[in-house]
């Protein structure tokens, strides 16, 4: 369903390059679900931007149900965006229009993708009923209906038109705990009944272990795989303070010139380091725009006249 390849995504602050993924190489299966965790400003976001068309990478390869994602312009990633992904985030006025009652929000996508009026009446009902909201709850603004009422209404606009992949910033971030895990248990309900995929990203563990797979993502790498618990995958530490990497790391790290260990307050980091400069930097500097050199400024005579420097 999903396949990244070498994917970069770099930004333009105050005349630097700022790198928010660093070589993203992931895949999905259909009906999977995969939980992303990591810091703030991690690249979490970023990565969901670029998966549902919001955003484009600055170098890679981005595949979604078969579809290069690079390829899609105007209409056509409109009607991507539209009818095969749909997304829930954590702020509640990114997923619901304030003014339209919760019967109408899930109206709107269908009413831009042109479904009949009749069609788009009873899939709105079906939907709010699925839920698990009240007729009288549908005929509510969002402002008159709880977070965790909010975030159903969320989860049913962004099924509204059948979406083969289902993107999640945060979904419960705003939430209670036991609204929380009300939400997670519909969104997992929903994923076994009508085969959805879904990628979501969080801070939460415990929202997290919903998911069939666990990735970690840090300073826009993807990294350990904290669904795989046996004894081979985790590392191990002698007397003499010798480390054995489990397989997947030694394949990570094999033909580095060297390995720089790194002590962070939330632990160790171990990063490879290439000959050159010990960076994925080095990576991006002939696919990135680099800022122009500055303008020699003109001098001034002392008749006030300007004359070339």
């Amino acid at each position: 369903m999903i396949s990244c390849r070498q994917l970069f995504k770099a930004y333009q602050v105050g005349g630097h390059e700022v790198v928010a993924l660093r070589g993203i190489d992931f895949e999905m299966a259909q009906g999977e679900m995969v939980a992303i965790i990591g810091p703030s400003g991690a690249g979490k976001s970023t990565l969901l931007n670029l998966l549902g068309g919001l955003d484009r990478p600055t170098a890679g390869q981005l595949t979604v149900a078969g579809q290069n994602l690079l390829d899609l312009k105007g209409r056509r990633l409109d009607d991507y965006r539209l009818r095969q992904v749909g997304f829930i985030w954590q702020q509640m006025d990114r997923n619901l229009m304030p003014h339209r009652t919760a019967f109408h929000n899930v109206t709107l996508p269908l009413l831009l993708a042109g479904v009949p009026a009749v069609e788009r009446r009873r899939r709105a009902r079906a939907l709010l009923e699925t839920v698990g909201l009240t007729d009288d709850q549908a005929r509510q603004r969002p402002a008159e209906l709880s977070g965790g009422q909010q975030q159903r209404v969320a989860v049913a606009v962004a099924l509204a038109n059948e979406p083969v992949l289902l993107l999640a910033d945060e979904p419960t971030g705003s939430l209670d705990r036991a609204s929380a895990m009300q939400v997670m248990e519909l969104i997992t309900g929903l994923r076994r009944e009508i085969g959805l995929t879904v990628l979501m990203v969080t801070h939460d563990m415990e929202i997290a272990a919903s998911a069939d797979r666990v990735l970690t993502l840090r300073d826009g790498a993807l990294g350990q795989d904290l669904t795989q618990s046996d004894e081979a995958s985790r590392p191990t530490l002698d007397g003499e303070g010798r480390l054995r990497l489990p397989e997947p790391a030694r394949v990570q790290l094999a033909g580095t010139a060297g390995i720089a260990v790194e002590v962070r307050p939330e632990g160790v980091l171990l990063r490879p380091e290439s000959p050159e400069d010990g960076s994925a930097d080095a990576l991006l500097l002939d696919m990135l725009p680099q800022d122009a050199p500055p303008k020699h400024p003109r001098r001034w005579s002392w008749r006030g006249r300007r004359r070339p420097a």
